[in-house]
């Protein structure tokens, strides 16, 4: 298993000013006035009120399109990329990139009135130190993407004995190992949760006599499905025929019918949930 030649790291940083001020004299007057210690309650100001929601909304955009195209590997956010799939990838990521920086430049531009509107809204707790002059501004924004390469257990240049070395490589063959599984159940959790959905909501629609729908499902339900195989041979690091074959299944079984073809025939529901479950029992089993 030798991931490290397959995959490589890639850490996401993106910086965003918030705009949230701690005022330590607000701070303080509201202790006094309440009797309280001081810092047992803490004054914040928003200097930026709703302006920074574009901006933070780019920021999010981008966690996602990362997200969506990596899995998880270190607790500190760092996640894996299949390599072959690295240029699709950074393609993909350009979008919501510049998307960022137009957010980004948006703000920017509007900062002025920001400031205006800022002395107005928080009154008494106005304060002109609390804002970077414009030519500052830029650099409090930013996305950087970051690749390293997958550590291996056969890359160690302390210098130990023989034995201890032996004994750090099988620690550390063994928690790669274990991280490479936590990946791949990642994975399967991101394939298995819209076919459950799939399978609950099917059972669930129906006509009533009257005519009326109870239980209806949006067209979402199939294009949920439809949306992580297209990401999964990207997310499937170790080329698992396993994991290929059951999204082969997926898509045959369940991606084959446009959701008004489903709304229209209980058989057809009843035939597609049996086929969900029927995935799922081998999902869970396969990988037990």
């Amino acid at each position: 298993m030798d991931v490290s030649a397959r995959a490589l790291l890639v850490n996401t940083t993106v910086r965003v000013w918030t705009g949230e001020k701690r005022d330590r004299a607000i701070t303080r007057e509201i202790c006094t006035m309440k009797g309280a210690e001081q810092d047992a309650v803490r004054a914040n100001k928003s200097l930026l009120g709703k302006n920074i929601h574009a901006v933070q909304a780019a920021e999010r955009a981008v966690r996602q399109a990362v997200n969506e195209r990596t899995l998880p590997w270190m607790d500190d956010g760092t996640r894996i990329l299949k390599g072959s799939a690295f240029l699709a990838f950074t393609e993909a990521m350009a979008e919501p990139i510049r998307a960022f920086d137009a957010a980004v430049e948006a703000f920017i531009l509007t900062y002025p009135e920001i400031k205006v509107e800022a002395r107005q809204r928080l009154g008494d707790a106005y304060s002109e130190s609390d804002f970077p002059p414009v030519s500052r501004i830029r650099q409090r924004f930013g996305v950087k993407l970051t690749y390293l390469p997958v550590p291996s257990s056969e890359d160690f240049r302390v210098s130990l004995a023989s034995e201890e070395i032996a004994a750090v490589r099988r620690n550390a063959e063994a928690a790669l190992r274990e991280t490479v599984n936590d990946a791949v159940r990642s994975l399967l959790d991101r394939l298995q949760e819209p076919v459950v959905h799939m399978a609950s909501r099917l059972r669930l629609f129906r006509h009533t006599s009257s005519g009326k729908v109870q239980h209806p499902f949006r067209d979402s339900l199939v294009e949920n499905i439809r949306a992580i195989l297209r990401l999964a041979p990207m997310l499937n690091l170790m080329d698992d025929p396993r994991i290929a074959e059951l999204c082969a299944d997926i898509e045959c079984h369940l991606t084959a019918h446009e959701p008004e073809d489903l709304r229209s025939s209980a058989s057809l529901r009843a035939s597609v949930a049996d086929k969900a479950d029927d995935i799922l029992r081998r999902m869970q089993g396969a990988f037990a």
